[in-house]
């Protein structure tokens, strides 16, 4: 058994190490992937979040999503699945293996060397490529914080936790109707903290309190809770940062009014137009800034991901603080604000002195009418009272909401903007050749339609194009058979090629690509290989006559051969002299190679001329030869050997 109560391997793959980071919601394991031999980060929920079964589902959709986020300032995610119970008390247990990654996290800086508030831009710009690619996706990440946000050893950034703030608190349902929220306090968006509906300028808001924390030491809210500090969220304005660090310039101050405004409309577009004002804000600060040291604050509330309470506009500041400290004191259970009545009763009781029996009688003669009278009149008012409570029911149950354009959306984007609406999707798959994979392709009653809240609203999702499969009768067939099958299939043909063949006839298909019964998307092209009709001539030049023939015989080439035999001096009888076709050469199919063999023959010896009268020297004088119109006889030429042939083949 690994580590806290886990398998030593999951799944037969992940092997299991140290814990290497903890949260509200998760442990961070480091582990190792025996089948790729890479080093990866293995998150596990907590089994208090592992028993809620509905998590479960939502928890892999909303990993899915984010796991198509592929981008280099996003820590990918590599897989997800469950961990078996273990032992009989256990619950399966969902884990994400994710990209590990060195380095240390920007609250780890902060409270370790410190950051520049050069270094602090720089940071802040990576963040917001992560979340401009995110929010594009369709996705707000809920809870940008330090903690969240790791600094490799090169000083590149990647933001982690994508998504799993999402899944948990859309799976809460009780705490959503509590008005619970999920997230960390001192980096709440105001919606966010009054239990609203969030979007990517939530993110923004986050990202901004980083900033601030980044330049002048501490979060832009501090207090005794986190419940008193998604308070100041929602109500308070952030101290200007050049009063917590005078060193700072008064751009700083203008960017962070903007940054952290409490209305989404009056913050920062989107992430490409706030990174655009931290690149011109860059520019604007000081060369000589040192690097920021976090501030002592003697009040701070956990900076882990926890439920709180939501944020009512009009919650008194007493009922906050004691919220707050309820919740601090149970930091793993969402506090509630109680209800308490405004009448007291009174602690001590008079003492009636006994009546005599007469006062007593006189007493119940005008009582009992009283009394009748209350009873009447309760009745009328409780009467009035339930006629108007059924008369606000009513009107409740027809209240009307609009219905949010989802199509082209993600479904788990889809499904969570429909319920934030007050609706009820529900959702069924369907082929699309034009719409991408889990992305809505239609939605029944159509955008802006006014439904009562509560309705379901039919949602279509892709499953992306129909998968087909490739013909298993192709090779072998003609290339124009070929085409119209994969026709018929709902294929098309891809590019052709060409390959030598001994036994497959011209333009008949040797192979595909992919391969024969292979399930592909519909219109998908498939690569057709086929036969050229001819062969390839192997190179038997310098070997035997019995190696070259049995090369011709061989079953991938097929030729068929004369053999041509040349008396020579200077090679062994036997050895190929030459071919007809020059080796790597293509010839038709069946094609007949000459191969030149050599005879080997001994040289024959010159005579040696003997001694004769002739060559004693005389004294008597020469005289010219005569004249003569004979011609010299020719020479002729010593008789040599003559090439001999034999034919061979296949037979």
């Amino acid at each position: 058994m690994g580590t806290s109560g886990l398998p030593d391997l999951i799944n037969d793959r992940y092997e299991v190490g140290e814990v290497i980071g903890r949260g509200g919601m998760a442990t961070v394991h480091v582990g190792q992937d025996v089948r790729l031999g890479r080093r990866v980060a293995i998150k596990i929920l907590r089994p208090e979040l592992a028993a809620d079964e509905t998590f479960h589902e939502r928890f892999q959709r909303e990993a899915h999503a984010v796991a198509s986020l592929n981008h280099h300032s996003i820590v990918a995610i590599y897989d997800t699945g469950e961990i078996r119970p273990q032992g009989p008390d256990g619950v399966l247990r969902p884990y994400i293996v994710m990209e590990y990654v060195p380095g240390r996290t920007l609250r780890e800086l902060m409270h370790g060397p410190g950051v520049t508030p050069e270094q602090a831009i720089e940071y802040m710009l990576g963040i917001m490529d992560a979340l401009s690619f995110s929010h594009r996706a369709g996705i707000v990440h809920r809870d940008i914080k330090p903690a969240n946000v790791k600094v490799t050893p090169d000083g590149s950034v990647k933001v982690m936790d994508f998504g799993i703030a999402r899944a948990v608190e859309d799976t809460q349902a009780a705490l959503t109707q509590s008005q619970a929220v999920l997230g960390t306090a001192q980096y709440l968006s105001p919606e966010q903290a009054r239990g609203a509906a969030v979007d990517p300028r939530s993110d923004l808001y986050s990202a901004a309190c980083v900033l601030f924390e980044l330049l002048t030491g501490r979060a832009p809210f501090v207090g005794e809770s986190s419940v008193a500090i998604a308070a100041q969220h929602v109500r308070d304005a952030p101290p200007a940062p050049s009063a917590l660090n005078p060193q700072l310039p008064p751009a700083v101050d203008r960017f962070m009014e903007r940054a952290l405004a409490k209305d989404p409309r009056d913050r920062f577009v989107d992430a490409g137009q706030m990174r655009r004002a931290l690149r011109e804000l860059g520019g604007q600060l000081p060369g000589n800034l040192g690097a920021t040291q976090p501030i002592d604050v003697t009040h701070t509330a956990d900076s882990h991901t926890k439920t709180l309470p939501a944020v009512g506009a009009g919650a008194p500041a007493a009922a906050v603080t004691a919220a707050g400290r309820s919740e601090d004191a149970e930091p793993t259970v969402s506090a509630q604000y109680g209800r308490f009545d405004d009448d007291a009763a009174d602690d001590g009781a008079a003492a009636a002195s006994p009546a005599p029996y007469e006062r007593r009688r006189s007493r119940r003669s005008w009582v009992m009418p009283v009394v009748l009278l209350l009873v009447l009149a309760l009745l009328g008012g409780g009467a009035v009272l339930g006629v108007r409570w059924w008369q606000d029911q009513q009107v409740e149950q027809v209240a009307q909401v609009s219905v949010p354009q989802v199509t082209g959306m993600d479904s788990t984007t889809a499904e969570n903007t429909l319920r934030d609406a007050g609706l009820n999707p529900t959702f069924t798959t369907q082929h699309s050749d034009s719409v991408p994979d889990k992305h809505v392709i239609s939605m029944s009653p159509a955008a802006g339609t006014q439904v009562d809240q509560g309705s379901s609203v039919a949602v279509v999702v892709s499953e992306g194009p129909e998968n087909v499969t490739v013909p298993n009768d192709l090779v072998g067939q003609s290339l124009d058979y070929a085409r119209q099958s994969l026709q018929q299939a709902g294929l098309t043909a891809g590019p052709v090629s060409t390959a030598n063949s001994a036994t497959v006839p011209h333009n008949v298909v040797l192979s595909t690509d992919p391969g024969q019964g292979a399930s592909v998307a519909r219109d998908s092209a498939v690569k057709l290989q086929v036969s050229t009709g001819k062969v390839t001539v192997p190179d038997v030049v310098g070997r035997s006559r019995a190696e070259a023939e049995q090369a011709l015989r061989a079953d991938d080439v097929r030729l068929n051969y004369d053999v041509e035999v040349r008396e020579t001096e200077d090679a062994e009888t036997g050895t190929v002299l030459r071919q007809s076709a020059p080796a790597g050469s293509s010839v038709s199919q069946g094609s007949t190679i000459t191969l030149t063999v050599a005879r080997k023959v001994t040289p024959t010896p010159s005579p040696t001329p003997s001694p004769t009268d002739d060559d004693e020297p005389t004294a008597e004088p020469t005289t010219p030869a005569e004249p003569t119109d004979a011609a010299p006889e020719p020479t002729q030429p010593q008789p040599t050997g003559r090439p001999t042939a034999s034919r061979g083949g296949d037979g």
